[in-house]
């Protein structure tokens, strides 16, 4: 059997090992150093003592532990079942190092908005990958901790969510996210009619609050068929948190579709933010109106410049509404009772967030 790539080479282990399937032993009682173990390791056999541990499917569609000592086979047997675990082993970690470094790589670089603009060189469009394409790309990122703080429980929570033991994900803990990267079943919807990566989303935002009680940020992405796909798509994904960090800071759960406008301020040098918010909003008009100024813009725009309904949101008689807007219109020269003008004035307080 040519073995070609990460997917042939596990299945090409498991046919060896199945080989000494008969002399395994399946037990219920498992020893707690082998249940520290994940479960993704297991699953290509570890050695503990004189006894190999697996998880195996016991013949009715269930995973179980079993093991095979030292004693049931000869020295032969033994030393040919040890060589193939650490050539296994070897093979594993050195792909393993080699795509998961060019990810972390890949989310170490100036972050960029949009994939089709990011860059990625062509000779790793062939990387050795231990997963099947298609794939989908979660990546999350904690809102009040570092992620050093609470990667063991966001790693735990992922791992929880795969659909079977064929689909666990692979996760890649980095200093500014987490990602896990899910093997895609055959349905891409889910049975409430979500697309799988949505969903998964839903899930580990609300898995992670209730319970490890910490509040993340997530980013799904739709079917992922290449490597440099999946950087171009972790690289934007840091950018779309970011963004949301700074300007949608109650939004949880974002897609690979964006978040418009957001991502174009955030996109502009620090000078220019800096000077078109400044050139927009004089300090005296800044000073003058205070918070009533942002509240009143932001309600504004989310209610499409309808002074009613505005009004409403603020608890405000429309004539002291009014009141506002010619206030504003006094101290900046914009009346953001025009669609241009109400925008100009929005963005330079968005920018001024930065």
């Amino acid at each position: 059997m040519k073995v070609r790539n990460g997917v042939d080479r596990l299945r090409y282990h498991r046919q060896v090992i199945e080989a000494f399937l008969e002399r395994m032993q399946f037990v219920e009682e498992v020893p707690a150093d082998v249940v520290a173990v994940p479960e993704k390791e297991v699953r290509a056999g570890i050695m503990i003592d004189d006894h190999v541990w697996f998880l195996m499917d016991d013949g009715y569609e269930r995973l179980r532990y079993a093991y095979v000592t030292r004693d049931l086979l000869n020295t032969t047997e033994w030393q040919l079942l040890r060589l193939i675990l650490l050539h296994f082993r070897g093979e594993e970690e050195a792909g393993h190092m080699r795509w998961e470094t060019r990810l972390t790589d890949a989310l170490h670089e100036t972050p960029e908005a949009f994939a089709s603009a990011i860059r990625i060189e062509d000779d790793i469009e062939n990387m050795t990958v231990p997963w099947s394409w298609p794939v989908f790309l979660i990546s999350v990122r904690p809102k009040n901790s570092s992620v050093q703080e609470v990667s063991s429980e966001i790693r735990k929570t992922l791992e929880s969510l795969g659909q079977g033991p064929e689909e666990s994900p692979y996760v890649v803990i980095d200093q500014s996210l987490i990602a896990g990267i899910f093997p895609l079943s055959n349905k891409e919807r889910g049975d409430n009619g979500m697309i799988v990566g949505e969903e998964t989303a839903y899930a580990l935002v609300d898995g992670l609050l209730s319970e490890s009680f910490i509040e993340g940020r997530v980013v799904w992405s739709e079917p992922i068929k290449s490597f440099p796909e999946l950087l171009r798509t972790a690289k934007r994904m840091l950018y779309l948190i970011l963004t949301a960090e700074r300007f949608i800071p109650d939004q949880r759960v974002l897609s690979m579709r964006g978040l418009g406008i957001y991502e174009l301020l955030y996109s502009i040098k620090p000078n220019l933010r800096q000077a078109y918010a400044d050139h927009v909003l004089p300090v005296a008009a800044i000073t003058a109106l205070g918070n009533e100024l942002e509240q009143t813009v932001t309600i504004f725009i989310q209610c499409d410049l309808n002074m009613s309904e505005t009004a409403r949101r603020l608890y405000l008689h429309r004539n002291s509404l009014l009141y506002r807007i010619e206030r504003i219109r006094e101290l900046t020269g914009y009346d953001i009772r025009r669609f241009d003008d109400a925008m100009t004035v929005w963005s330079a307080l968005l920018l001024n967030r930065l």
